[in-house]
């Protein structure tokens, strides 16, 4: 007897506890309703609308209007994302049953270009300030320029002086390096110039290190040259055998 009035009594705080539960599940949340504008004032369809907590992206309509039902009551984050904008964050507090109206103004995200060589009649204007088209007339030693580095398509800038007239690469400890081979002054090491500046070198694997590091594709012409008697006078200095000179591309 007394085991069925323990049950008795139970049982009606179970269904109790249940049914708090089931409601607590059932609980709608809030409407999310975003309008979403360009600078102008113009519907902005397609834009990426998400809430913070909400496992879901809505995108705008036609209208530009984006609905995101059953959000979670508290103080959350709306964040709205449309390609070539700039992403737009608004705060939000949200409450089980109610309508969340919100209007966003999209702004324009500027896009950094990539830096453009300007040409005149085919001609890089950085490489007519500094003189390259000028030595390269005069013909004294090996020139590429960008529209021959683009068709040996080169992984680093070593490869291509194995087309170049008077140099071939060397391979020591697994690196390449370049060597001057004529002009009577045997298989020398050139020093290296980036856009006019000296890159250190105390070893021959310096060379092969500096010219690694630059990319081939940002790399508008190079000249090389097999000896001082060649070499143009700024870049003659003591001590230096040869030369190879590299332009990077930019105006």
């Amino acid at each position: 007897m007394r085991r069925l009035l323990l049950t008795a009594t139970l049982f009606p705080l179970a269904l109790c506890v249940c049914a708090v539960s089931a409601a607590a599940q059932e609980q709608p949340g809030s409407l999310l309703v975003v309008r979403v504008l360009d600078e102008r004032g113009n519907p902005l369809m397609g834009a990426r609308v998400t809430v913070g907590g909400v496992d879901r992206e809505v995108r705008s309509d036609g209208g530009g209007v984006a609905r995101i039902e059953r959000v979670p009551e508290g103080l959350r984050l709306v964040d709205v994302r449309h390609q070539g904008y700039a992403m737009q964050r608004v705060a939000s507090t949200f409450t089980p049953g109610d309508t969340v109206r919100r209007e966003v103004v999209m702004k324009p995200d500027p896009v950094e270009l990539e830096e453009l060589t300007v040409t005149t009649w085919g001609r890089s204007t950085r490489l007519i300030r500094n003189g390259f088209y000028d030595r390269q007339r005069r013909g004294h030693g090996a020139y590429m320029t960008r529209d021959q580095i683009e068709r040996f398509r080169p992984y680093h800038l070593q490869e291509l002086f194995r087309y170049m007239r008077g140099f071939a690469v060397n391979t020591q400890r697994t690196k390449k390096i370049v060597v001057a081979t004529r002009g009577g002054i045997g298989n020398c090491v050139p020093h290296v110039y980036l856009d006019g500046l000296r890159m250190v070198m105390r070893r021959p694997e310096d060379q092969a290190e500096a010219l690694e590091s630059i990319p081939p594709e940002n790399v508008e012409a190079i000249e090389a040259y097999q000896g001082p008697a060649t070499m143009p006078a700024e870049y003659a200095l003591n001590g230096t055998c040869a030369v190879i000179l590299v332009w990077t591309r930019g105006a």
